[in-house]
């Protein structure tokens, strides 16, 4: 090769190049050009499980160049994209680290590195400042399971990353003295509303849990939207994971779905218009629909009394539903079932939307789920339907939400982006020089 071929070559790998790491680092944006304005919008991500001492004492030799470019990979998502969004709230659905049982010194350690990662605080952790809110979930690997909490877990998660349980309300229209306009949002330790070894914390969560049904029998009027790390209940097939739950002395040890009694509660109490959690990495879409019934009586053994569970349910505790668990699962089959995200598209009378976020981990695509709220007046009727990796859904509240999945691409992408930009920074100046 002469040395003007070679110096084509060259500029023509550096031109490539350029043009590749302007297409990755603004791929959000892209995207974001032909995205629909709201009045409300979520980023939402799944579970990112950032790593540390652990996987450097596995692997010592890769380990601390792998930790580097993940937490590079995992700061450009959550930094493009909030940038190319531009939300209200920054939600993280649970799981921001690897393990609930890392040292203290280790744990303030992953907090510093997420506060960076999560586009809260720079190279130099100094703020950076912003107008959304940060929001976070309790996952397991958080806190842990029911059957292993302990106490300085919950206090080192709520001195850091907030309440366990908390509401607050959007007034769309400045309707002080009504409830139209008025849209309720919910985080819910779902860690703690099965079976639980310290029942102080499934106390204090069902506690929240009981005023929430009392507040939406008060304004059912009034649009909820959820955010609990575990999904909700649903047969197999409807998602890559399938029901399963283990039990250590009879305290949860292990789950991938909430108990299908704690999940009839939800869905018959607090009747949510949307669900939102993360928990299971590839992410799901998926619609609950709820039959309304006036009665249903259940037998009590063999007592001869009848629990009229259409009428008793939102009122009991979760001592009462672990009491009568058969008789709820039984109720719940009954005036429950869950279909596909493909079967999204139907009308949305008595249908509870649930999306699992995928992960935002590289090994699934790094995924933001982007979330949008709207007042919408129309006389349009209430309707859901499937759009790719989300979904539309219009509801007699007078309401638009859409659900969108961004992926930004595999981590690979990024290794041997660095690759490349290493050679070409050493490579392409020795060629022109050549």
């Amino acid at each position: 090769m002469t040395r003007s071929q070679l110096r084509r070559v060259a500029i023509a790998f550096a031109l490539v190049l350029g043009a590749a790491n302007v297409y990755f680092y603004n791929y959000a944006a892209f995207l974001a050009l032909n995205h629909p304005g709201s009045d409300i919008r979520f980023n939402l991500y799944g579970d990112p499980q950032i790593e540390g001492d652990a996987k450097l004492k596995r692997e010592p030799t890769t380990g601390k160049y792998d930790l580097l470019v993940n937490d590079y990979y995992l700061q450009h998502i959550y930094a493009s994209t909030i940038a190319a969004f531009r939300p209200q709230y920054v939600v993280t659905m649970g799981d921001m680290f690897s393990s609930q049982r890392t040292n203290k010194e280790e744990y303030y350690k992953r907090i510093d590195r997420f506060k960076w990662i999560s586009h809260q605080v720079d190279a130099n952790m100094a703020p950076i400042s912003g107008s959304h809110a940060y929001l976070y979930l309790a996952g397991n690997h958080d806190i842990g399971y029911g059957g292993e909490t302990r106490a300085y877990q919950v206090n080192r998660y709520t001195n850091n990353f907030g309440p366990l349980n908390h509401d607050w309300m959007v007034d769309f229209h400045n309707a002080s003295q009504s409830s139209n306009g008025l849209h309720q949002f919910a985080i819910i330790n779902a860690m703690h509303l099965d079976k639980t070894r310290d029942e102080q914390f499934r106390n204090a969560t069902w506690q929240f849990l009981q005023q929430l049904a009392t507040q939406r029998s008060q304004h059912p009027e009034i649009p909820l939207a959820l955010f609990l790390h575990i999904p909700l209940n649903k047969p197999a097939g409807i998602c890559t994971t399938h029901p399963k739950t283990n039990y250590t002395d009879g305290f949860v040890k292990y789950q991938d779905y909430l108990s299908p009694a704690t999940s009839a509660y939800i869905l018959h109490c607090l009747a949510p218009t949307l669900v939102f959690n993360g928990h299971d990495h590839d992410g799901c879409l998926s619609a609950h629909k709820i039959r309304r019934t006036a009665s249903h009586p259940v037998a009590l053994g063999d007592s001869g009394n009848t629990l009229q569970i259409s009428d008793d349910l939102c009122r009991m505790n979760f001592t009462e539903i672990d009491t009568y668990q058969a008789e709820v699962e039984a109720f719940g089959e009954a005036t429950l079932s869950a279909v596909a995200g493909s079967d999204l598209t139907s009308t949305a009378d008595n249908l509870v939307a649930e999306v699992t976020v995928r992960s935002a981990m590289g090994a699934y695509g790094g995924v933001t789920g982007i979330f949008d709220i709207s007042r919408d007046d129309s006389s349009a009727g209430s309707h859901m339907r499937a759009l790719g990796r989300g979904f539309t859904l219009r509801t007699e509240h007078g309401y638009r939400y859409q659900y969108r999945e961004v992926r930004l691409g595999d981590h690979l992408i990024i290794r041997i982006l660095l690759v490349a930009n290493i050679l070409g920074a050493i490579a392409v100046p020795a060629a022109l020089l050549f």
